[in-house]
């Protein structure tokens, strides 16, 4: 068979006619909505519940039962959601920051530090094992009124507080108010009185000729790189040790290359 035969493929469609004028462009198929899958309340939309109820705790430190929160978020018994929320706020995670009380059967707010009054904060400094201080927006977390209600302790000398330059509480640590005495006036006065000297480097001569440290003295760098080992020269001559026989032996150094 010839390829002469084979049918040569169809010219590409054009929008105009035989005659030059335009064809009227098909009217377009209607929109085919496609099946989606049903809303089964589970996923993300729990996790946002559950955001919504945490928040809902922290604010005024609420102390709720669990159908008392469903009904915020408006969710009834027979949904999904229900059960799914109320294993979450049992969760054992360390991100969960709802609490549970089995005593009362109330659901409260974790914050990061379980200190809501002067009292609690006190006793949190004390039992510390280092005196680090604690940052005021990790109190703020489940103590909101903690810059304002912390400032008799810190008139009292209870405890030392770091403020900014607006005077904004932002760190605050354990103080004992019986470790802090007066000062003399007659000591402050002379304190007061030494003249420092305006140029750095009377200071330093002056440190110097009294024999301290000073510690502005320039660096000393130590140079603890390893050092190339010499390599030891070869012994010109052997040990000797037939010197009993040094009248029968004879010298053939004087050969060597």
């Amino acid at each position: 068979m010839s390829f002469l035969s084979v049918a040569a493929p169809s010219p590409t469609p054009s929008n105009s006619s035989a005659n030059g004028s335009k064809r009227k462009r098909p009217a377009d198929a209607p929109n085919v909505v496609y099946s989606q899958p049903a809303d089964s309340g589970t996923g993300d939309h729990v996790y946002t519940q559950f955001g919504f109820a945490r928040d809902h705790l922290k604010d005024g430190l609420k102390q709720l039962t669990f159908e008392e929160i469903m009904k915020y978020l408006n969710v009834r018994e027979e949904q999904p959601n229900w059960k799914q929320l109320r294993q979450l706020f049992h969760s054992t995670s360390k991100d969960n920051r709802i609490g549970f009380d089995h005593g009362t059967g109330l659901y409260h707010y974790k914050p990061k530090l379980a200190i809501r009054n002067p009292s609690q904060l006190k006793a949190y400094l004390q039992a510390q094992k280092s005196a680090q201080g604690i940052p005021i927006k990790d109190l703020k977390d489940g103590w909101p009124n903690v810059a304002e209600e912390i400032k008799p302790m810190a008139a009292k000398k209870q405890i030392l507080l770091k403020e900014t330059k607006d005077g904004v509480p932002k760190t605050v640590w354990d103080n004992d108010p019986s470790l802090m005495h007066n000062m003399d006036t007659q000591f402050i006065s002379d304190w007061h009185k030494i003249a420092i000297p305006a140029n750095p480097d009377d200071m330093r001569n002056t440190l110097i000729n009294v024999g301290l440290n000073v510690a502005t003295a320039p660096r000393v760098v130590v140079d603890n790189t390893p050092k190339a080992k010499k390599k030891r020269a070869p012994r010109k001559n052997g040990r000797v040790t037939n010197t009993h026989m040094t009248h029968v032996l004879k010298d053939f150094s004087g050969l060597r290359k």
